[in-house]
C-alpha cells in the first residue's frame, strides 16, 4: 500500500503517512513502518480534525509513538500517568475508559524493534476491528510506551458516514486556524495565578510575538532582560523603586509564558530553548534576593541570611520536584504485559474520585509554584519592603515543602525498593557515585546535599565576619552548577569530567573554601572563580554540545 506524503502540513522529512482503510491490513503497516527509517503516521480515512491537531502529531517532537485522543466521560480508551494504559477494537474491551482514540497514530522509529516484534506477532489475527484500533490494543498491551495527544477545543469526527464527516469539515473550515493555535499554545496546567491572569495577557504578547516573526529565545532572552531590570530596581532599596520592580517582575512572568506559547504555536523546539527558560528563570528569581537584601542595606538593615536561606530553600525544593516528578513518572508508567486474545484487560481502578475544582486548585497553589511564589514577592516587597518579603516568603516556602513532602514520602512507602533510572540521580549528584545503593528515597539525595553545601556556607555568613554579599554571590555560583547538572540530567546527559573536577566536586569545594577562609584570604577570588567555570565556560561547553549535535 503507498505512503502518502500530502496529508502533512510540516517536518515530512521525518515523518511519512499511510491512510488507512477498510482493507488495510495490519501486514500493510508492518511492511510500511519496517521498510523505512522515519516514523510512519497512520490515518483513518473516517477521521476529520484539525489541521492544528493534526500537527499535535506531525510538527511537534516525539520520541516515543503517538496517538490523538480527546478526554470523554466512559470512553474505549484509558489514559493515566501520561500514556495510554488500555485501548479497545471491535473486539477487546477496556475498563474505565476516559478518552476515545481518535484513529490516528504515530509509530516511533525510536520504538522500532518492540514494535516490529509486537506486530508481526498479531498480523494475522481474526479478530474483528479496524485495524489501526487493533495496532494501538497490541502495542498497549504489550507494554509499549504509547503517548496521547489530545484534541480539544475544535470538532472533530471518526465516522464511517460520509455526511457526518462533511458536516464536521464544514465547521473546521469556518475556524480561524491561527485563533486555534493560539489556544493550543495556551498551557492550561499551570499554577491558578498564571492560568486565570498571567495568560490571559500573555496571549496578547504571544500573539504580537508572532506579527514580529519572534523566536521564543529572542522572548526568553527579553524576559531576562526585564528581569535584570526588576532586580537593579529592587536593589535601589526606595519604595518606588521597589514598586517598579514589582511591577517588572510581574511583566517578566508574562513575557516568560510567552516563549512557550511561541514555540508551542510555532513549533521552534530546542533543548537548548527549554534549557535557556528554566536557567534564565532562577537566576532571575535569586538575582531579586539579591537585590532586596542589598537594597537594605543601604537602610542598615542586614537581611544576607534570611536571603541566603531563601535561595537555598528554594533550590533544595526545585530540584526534589523535577527529580521526584521523573522518577514517579518512570515507576507509575511501569505496565504488566497483557495477552492481546483477552476479550477484557480487567482493569481495576484504584484511583479516588475526580477532584472538585476547588480541590484541585487548591492543591495547585500549595506547591507554590512560580507564578504565586513571584506575586508573593512583589506584592510583599510593596506592602513592607524586603523585611517583609522575607518573613513570608520563607513562612509559605516551608508550610508548602511539609505538606508536598507529606504526600511524596507516603507516595515513595509504596514503590518497591530498588532504584530505576539511576543515572538521573548520580549525574547531578557531583559527589560520590551511588549506582550500588537500593535507596528508593535517591531522588532527595541531590537536594540533601545541596542542602548541605549551603548550609555551611549560610554558616560561615553567622560565625564570620565575612562579606555576606560576596557569600551570597558565592553560594549563587555554586546553586548554578547545580541546576546545570540537574537540567543536563533531565536529558539524559552528565557534565564532562574536566568541567565538575574544575568546580571541585562538592567536599573538595567546601574543603577549599574553609581552607580559603582559614587563610584569611578574599571570597572575592572564588567568587570570580566559580561565577567564570559555572556561568560562562560550563555554559559554552553545553551550547556548543548542542550545536555539534544539530550538525
Amino acid at each position: 500500500m503507498p505512503v502518502r506524503h500530502d496529508r502533512l502540513p510540516l517536518m515530512t522529512e521525518n515523518l511519512r503517512t499511510l491512510d488507512v482503510h477498510k482493507g488495510t491490513k495490519i501486514s500493510d503497516v508492518l511492511k510500511a513502518f519496517e521498510s523505512g527509517n522515519q516514523d510512519l503516521l497512520l490515518v483513518d480515512e473516517n477521521t476529520v480534525v484539525t489541521k492544528p491537531h493534526l500537527e499535535l502529531l506531525t510538527d511537534y517532537p516525539r520520541t516515543v509513538t503517538t496517538a490523538l485522543v480527546s478526554k470523554i466521560k466512559n470512553g474505549e480508551t484509558r489514559v493515566s500517568q501520561g500514556r495510554i494504559t488500555g485501548a479497545s477494537s471491535g473486539y477487546h474491551e477496556v475498563g474505565h475508559g476516559n478518552h476515545i482514540f481518535l484513529g490516528i497514530i504515530r509509530l516511533s522509529q525510536s520504538q522500532k524493534q518492540e514494535i516490529v516484534e509486537v506486530l508481526s506477532k498479531v498480523e494475522n489475527t481474526n479478530h474483528p476491528g479496524n485495524t489501526i484500533d487493533l495496532i494501538l490494543v497490541a502495542l498497549v498491551r504489550a507494554a509499549v510506551v504509547v503517548a496521547p495527544a489530545e484534541v480539544a477545543g475544535a470538532p472533530f469526527i471518526r465516522s464511517s458516514d460520509p455526511s457526518e464527516r462533511q458536516a464536521t469539515q464544514n465547521q473546521i473550515t469556518a475556524l480561524n486556524d491561527a485563533r486555534l493555535r493560539l489556544k493550543l499554545a495556551n498551557r492550561a496546567n499551570d499554577g491558578f495565578y498564571s492560568v486565570f491572569f498571567l495568560r490571559k495577557i500573555s496571549k496578547l504578547f504571544t500573539w504580537l510575538a508572532v506579527r514580529l516573526k519572534m523566536t521564543p529565545n529572542q522572548v526568553t532572552l527579553i524576559s531576562f532582560a526585564v528581569g535584570l531590570l526588576s532586580a537593579y530596581e529592587f536593589s535601589k532599596g526606595n519604595f518606588w523603586a521597589i514598586f517598579i520592580g514589582a511591577v517588572l517582575l510581574q511583566l517578566s512572568i508574562i513575557i516568560d509564558c510567552v516563549d512557550g506559547e511561541l514555540a508551542r504555536y510555532t513549533r521552534q523546539f530546542s533543548q537548548l530553548g527549554a534549557w535557556l527558560d528554566a536557567i534564565t528563570d532562577r537566576i532571575k528569581e535569586y538575582l531579586v534576593f539579591f537585590a532586596l537584601a542589598y537594597g537594605a542595606a543601604k537602610s542598615g538593615r542586614d537581611l544576607w541570611i534570611p536571603a541566603l536561606g531563601m535561595m537555598l530553600l528554594q533550590t533544595f525544593r526545585h530540584l526534589s520536584d523535577y527529580n521526584f516528578a521523573r522518577i514517579n513518572k518512570i515507576r507509575s508508567a511501569h505496565l504488566e504485559p497483557l495477552d492481546f486474545n483477552l476479550k477484557n484487560d480487567a482493569y481495576v481502578s484504584v484511583e479516588r474520585e475526580k477532584k472538585s475544582r476547588w480541590e484541585y486548585w487548591s492543591k495547585k497553589a500549595v506547591q507554590f509554584p512560580i507564578g504565586e511564589r513571584w506575586l508573593v514577592i512583589s506584592a510583599s516587597s510593596v506592602i513592607g519592603g524586603a523585611a517583609f518579603t522575607f518573613t513570608i516568603m520563607p513562612v509559605l516556602a516551608l508550610i508548602s515543602i511539609a505538606l508536598v513532602f507529606r504526600g511524596r514520602v507516603k507516595k515513595t512507602m509504596t514503590w518497591p525498593k530498588n532504584r530505576v533510572n539511576n543515572n538521573l540521580i548520580d549525574d547531578q549528584l557531583d559527589s560520590f557515585n551511588s549506582k550500588n545503593l537500593t535507596n528508593r528515597f535517591d531522588w532527595l539525595t541531590p537536594s540533601l546535599l545541596r542542602l548541605l553545601e549551603g548550609a555551611i556556607l549560610i554558616e560561615l555568613a553567622f560565625v564570620t565576619d565575612l562579606d555576606k554579599s560576596v557569600i551570597f554571590l558565592l553560594l549563587f555560583a555554586i546553586l548554578f552548577n547545580h541546576y546545570d547538572n540537574m537540567y543536563r540530567a533531565l536529558q539524559n546527559e552528565r557534565k564532562p569530567t574536566w568541567l565538575s573536577a574544575a568546580g571541585g566536586f562538592v567536599f573538595g569545594r567546601l574543603l577549599v573554601i574553609v581552607i580559603w577562609v582559614w587563610m584569611g584570604w578574599s571570597l572575592t577570588i572564588l567568587v570570580y572563580y566559580f561565577s567564570v567555570l559555572f556561568f560562562v565556560i560550563s555554559s559554552v561547553q553545553w551550547i556548543l554540545s548542542r550545536k555539534t549535535e544539530v550538525n
